[in-house]
Parts: C-alpha cells; sequence; structure tokens
C-alpha cells in the first residue's frame, strides 16, 4: 500500500513527502490565497501520469532492445468547465531522439504502458480521454501506429 504525507507549510502552500526521502512543495496561486511556491496539485497529476508512463515506455524499450539517446514527454490535460473540475482529455507527447529507433516498436511499448502497465494511466482513463502521439528524430508518427500506413 502506498502511503505519503503532506504538511501544511503556512498560508495555501503544503509539502508531499514520500516516505523515502522525496518531497514535492504544493500550493496555490495569489488568486487563491497562494504564493505560487509551488506545483499545483493537478500539475502533478499530468506529471504523473507523464512520468508513470515514460517508465513504462523506456522499461519495454529497454527489454525490446531499443535504445534511444533522449525522450522528452509533455502532457497537456483540459479540464471540465463545472466543479470538481477533473481533466475530461489529457494529451500524451514523446519526443524521442536516436538512431535506428523503430516506430513500430515505440507504438507498441506506449501501447503495453498505457493499456496494461503504467497504473496512473489507468486510474486517469475512468476520468476522461487519454490521447497519445510519437515524434522520433523531428518525425511525427500517428498513434496508433499501423506500418503499412506509413510505408504507402
Amino acid at each position: 500500500m502506498g502511503k505519503v504525507t503532506i504538511n501544511w507549510a503556512g498560508k495555501m502552500q503544503f509539502i508531499g513527502d514520500d516516505g523515502a526521502g522525496h518531497q514535492v512543495a504544493m500550493d496555490a496561486s495569489p488568486v487563491y490565497g497562494g504564493e505560487n511556491q509551488g506545483t499545483r496539485p493537478m500539475d502533478l497529476m499530468l506529471m504523473a501520469l507523464g512520468g508513470c508512463t515514460g517508465i513504462e515506455v523506456s522499461h519495454i524499450l529497454q527489454k525490446m532492445r531499443v535504445s534511444f539517446d533522449s525522450l522528452v514527454i509533455t502532457v497537456e490535460g483540459e479540464r471540465a468547465d463545472d466543479h470538481p473540475k477533473i481533466f475530461t482529455r489529457m494529451r500524451v507527447s514523446y519526443h524521442f531522439r536516436g538512431k535506428n529507433l523503430p516506430p513500430a516498436k515505440v507504438a507498441q511499448a506506449i501501447k503495453l504502458a498505457d493499456e496494461v502497465y503504467c497504473s496512473a494511466a489507468n486510474m486517469m482513463r475512468a476520468a476522461g480521454k487519454i490521447e497519445y502521439a510519437f515524434i522520433i528524430n523531428d518525425q511525427k508518427y500517428p498513434y496508433p501506429y499501423l506500418e503499412k500506413a506509413s510505408n504507402a
């Protein structure tokens, strides 16, 4: 079972502690009485989605013996207009750099991470749609990736 501790640090700031020595500062914007001294909790949720899928994609590609030089993941989230203003749509984009990165294997790793291994994606999908995209060395590929369509 996971467990974290959240400590109030004054005004609207809280410090999250994972029990393993890692801390995250969270704060509200000045509009809500905060001082902008930490990440917004909803942004942390987007980071969790990107981090979780990134870890899984990297691990799966490693098992496939596919290496890459760099990976940058961007995650965007659209929120509902009314409270509780949950994410109703999220977009995750993987930007890879490296030699000989096979698009079919990258797409397969993303699919496995999303559908099977990433707990954050599987939880967040209950709230809204998650869309994926991947770019290899500045070339964008469709997702889901259909190898025959890309060779046409």
